[in-house]
């Protein structure tokens, strides 16, 4: 076993991994009827372009991605569409499955620009939980330099075996896309973190890692603990680095990307194949079939469960997603979208309703158990308080809602609950101060716009009575020109500056906060750079005027 660091906190939930991983990797039948929701990735929904009646294949794009950070969406079935709406697209099987595929690339020969191409092209988002689209992910490299890529297969979530089960059946596959992404983004270093509870997935990785790799490759197997499979605390488990609080893996040189994610570009770059299925793990106490399967997107949740031998009688509820962070669903008419990983039926014994809510008794074993090194107790005071400066101080937002404060918490207290409504209200009291940063941004070069278009009528008014008195202005035209020019660049720098500013707010929270809605970051970084042309357009137009007006100054 390779030396590992180590985060602090963690705890030990029941696994309940051996329902799911004791059978092999199944494929669900082809469903008569999928719904595609537009929103299945981080960012803006995209854009549909089919309707109504239109015979599509199994891989036609039926939906564009829209704005900086967005996804496309495919076809999962071939038949017809019967409906688009702003919110999803149905479609009818026709039973046969007839499929298209981009041309395959050697992703060996092939241009940086054609891989992002392909990426972007597939609809490929991570497929972790987060969502966000790899081709934006991709191009890291553009703003960090990145020396490592973590493979992070730690999957430490009680219930969920997909990450297990890909690694099992396609090792070498999941090693290939990850040297696609690593050359892409530069990397010369493969770390794969994974842990010690997967012993078939450890053993299939060590034999695919045998053959010659173009990359250096290294496995590393950590003890099991949750949340070791969160991206800062596996960083740090397996590479001692540590990522900021407000900053990224990426500035630390480090990208991380599921094994999921990976098999699927490789798919996407090698056979052409968007991203149409995924596998998700069934699993639960109220199915009598537990185990992981390919399954198409938009496929039926409540037919899923009923062909895994769900049994109605004993559901009490069904989690997408693990028990730790996932959210139960409200209704069985849900269908697979790429963000679900695992379903979970289960029992009213199995996962009973929390306790009634107690009195925090100060036993401080919160604290003891938070992966981030924060003090939970306090954090609860504060959100209840709404003490908004308190929660800034004591880094409410380090926090990532991995529960296992609420899970130790003697009260029963909802105490990640709390942290989300906190985070929402802070989200939008951020928001509203960039809206007016802009807004000052905008009205400060409106001013300077207005003063050089001033400046240039007195210019001109100036440059006329010198001419018709033969007497100089220059003084007068000269100060105006130098004051306008200055009040441009100004304006411009700070337009440059907020642009920046934008950018690095929408990248931290598009990956840090996967349930963040990201519309209004990206209509202000919209704004801001629309803001920017502008004020590059009107300083270029002040600075060619700057030579007229000199000319008109020196006239007799």
């Amino acid at each position: 076993m390779s030396r590992a660091f180590d985060f602090p906190g963690g705890i030990h939930p029941p696994q309940r991994k051996y329902r799911s991983n004791q059978v092999a990797l199944m494929e669900a039948p082809l469903p008569s009827r999928v719904i595609l929701p537009l929103q299945q990735h981080r960012g803006q929904p995209a854009t549909p372009c089919v309707e109504a009646g239109q015979l599509v294949k199994t891989g036609s794009v039926i939906a564009k991605r829209e704005g900086m950070i967005s996804s496309n969406l495919h076809a999962s079935i071939s038949g017809t569409v019967t409906e688009v709406s702003d919110v999803q697209i149905t479609i009818d099987s026709d039973g046969q499955d007839n499929g298209q595929r981009l041309p395959s690339l050697d992703w060996h020969s092939a241009e940086p620009g054609e891989l992002l191409a392909r990426l972007n092209e597939s609809g490929i988002v991570g497929l972790g939980g987060a969502g966000f689209p790899i081709h934006i992910k991709a191009r890291v490299v553009e703003q960090h330099a990145i020396h490592t890529l973590v493979i992070n297969a730690a999957e430490c979530e009680p219930y969920i075996t997909v990450d297990d089960l890909t690694l099992r059946h396609y090792p070498s596959e999941v090693i290939e896309g990850a040297q696609i992404i690593a050359k892409l983004c530069g990397a010369q270093h493969i770390v794969i973190g994974i842990e010690d509870n997967k012993p078939d997935a450890i053993e299939a990785l060590r034999r695919a890692i045998q053959v010659s790799q173009p990359i250096a490759l290294e496995l590393k197997v950590i003890p099991t603990r949750y949340p070791s499979g969160g991206e800062r605390q596996l960083i740090k488990k397996l590479l001692d680095l540590n990522v900021a609080s407000d900053g990224l893996p990426a500035d630390v040189g480090v990208l991380c990307h599921n094994p999921g994610t990976l098999l699927a570009t490789l798919h996407a770059v090698r056979d052409g194949q968007p991203l149409i299925s995924r596998i998700v793990t069934l699993t639960g106490e109220a199915i009598s079939q537990p185990g992981n399967c390919w399954v198409r997107l938009g496929t039926s949740v409540k037919e899923l469960l009923a062909q895994a031998g769900l049994n109605p009688s004993a559901l009490h509820q069904v989690i997408e997603g693990g028990p730790m962070m996932g959210s139960p669903l409200l209704t069985l008419d849900t269908p697979v979208t790429k963000l679900t990983n695992c379903l979970v039926a289960a029992t009213f014994d199995e996962l009973p309703p929390a306790p009634a809510e107690s009195p925090c008794i100060r036993c401080g074993e919160c604290e003891s158990v938070c992966p981030v090194a924060l003090l939970p107790q306090q954090l609860h005071w504060y959100t209840r308080a709404q003490d908004d400066a308190k929660l800034e101080r004591y880094h409410l937002f380090d926090c990532i809602e991995c529960g296992a404060c609420s899970y130790v918490c003697p009260s029963h207290i909802p105490l990640v609950t709390d942290y989300r409504e906190a985070k929402e209200r802070l989200r939008l009291q951020r928001i509203e101060t960039v809206k007016a940063e802009h807004a000052k941004h905008r009205f400060e070069f409106r001013q300077a716009r207005l003063a050089r278009e001033e400046a240039e009528k007195q210019a001109r008014r100036d440059a006329r009575k010198a001419q018709s008195r033969r007497t100089p202005t220059d003084a007068v035209t000269a100060s105006s020109g130098q004051v306008d020019l200055r009040g441009l660049r100004i304006a411009h720098a700070a337009a440059k500056a907020s642009v920046k500013k934008a950018e690095k707010t929408l990248a931290r929270v598009a990956q840090e906060d996967p349930k963040q809605p990201l519309d209004d970051l990206e209509m202000q970084l919209a704004t801001a750079q629309e803001n920017l042309k502008a004020a590059e357009y009107q300083l270029a137009q002040a600075r060619e005027q700057q030579p007229l007006d000199s000319a008109s100054k020196e006239s007799p």
